[in-house]
């Protein structure tokens, strides 16, 4: 199949997708009672992701679009979050996952796009602290649920790093 021909027929998947996805929301009773307007930002993201695995070819050059798409489905997944819980408090601080959504963005471009290995590690670390903090601010000002979350998520964090100090191999001297 041609790339023109892989894209056209990726558009018109997404269309139909997005038709039955919309013919959902407004059938089914109580499915459209407004707590599903953040999967708009999930499937811009997912839309910024596509092009990069539609064209393998052309892979290298739109794996830029990762960083874009990344943030749209943290920030949709945490207006999600705030959506289901009817918690918006938290948005106080879940805003600090914006540089861990970049991030994750940046790793995930330098894998698919081949960039220096300096962009990966530069990507990963935005994540962990990005996300150290958010933790960090989630178990002081959150409700029961969020505290809990953001305590785990730090011991879970600290876990990994101390397991990687403790299995790195030394560098030969």
């Amino acid at each position: 199949m041609t790339e023109s021909k892989k894209g056209t027929l990726a558009t018109g998947i997404i269309l139909v997708l997005l038709g039955v996805a919309f013919i959902i929301i407004n059938l089914i009773p109580g499915f459209a009672d407004g707590k599903t307007w953040p999967f708009i930002f999930i499937v811009a993201g997912i839309g910024f992701l596509l092009p990069a695995m539609i064209w393998p070819a052309s892979r290298e050059g739109l794996a830029g679009l990762y960083i874009p798409g990344m943030i749209f489905i943290v920030l949709g997944g945490i207006f999600l979050f705030n959506v289901l819980s009817s918690n918006w408090g938290v948005w106080a601080y879940a805003w600090i996952l914006i540089p861990a959504a970049v991030g994750l963005g940046l790793y995930s471009g330098a894998i698919i796009g081949k960039w220096h290995d300096d962009v990966r590690k530069t990507g990963t670390w935005m994540m962990v602290i990005s996300a150290a903090v958010f933790a960090f601010f989630a178990a002081l000002f959150g409700d029961l649920l969020v505290k809990s979350i953001g305590a785990g998520f730090l011991i879970l964090m600290g876990i990994i790093i101390m397991l990687r100090a403790i299995l790195k191999k030394q560098p030969a001297e």
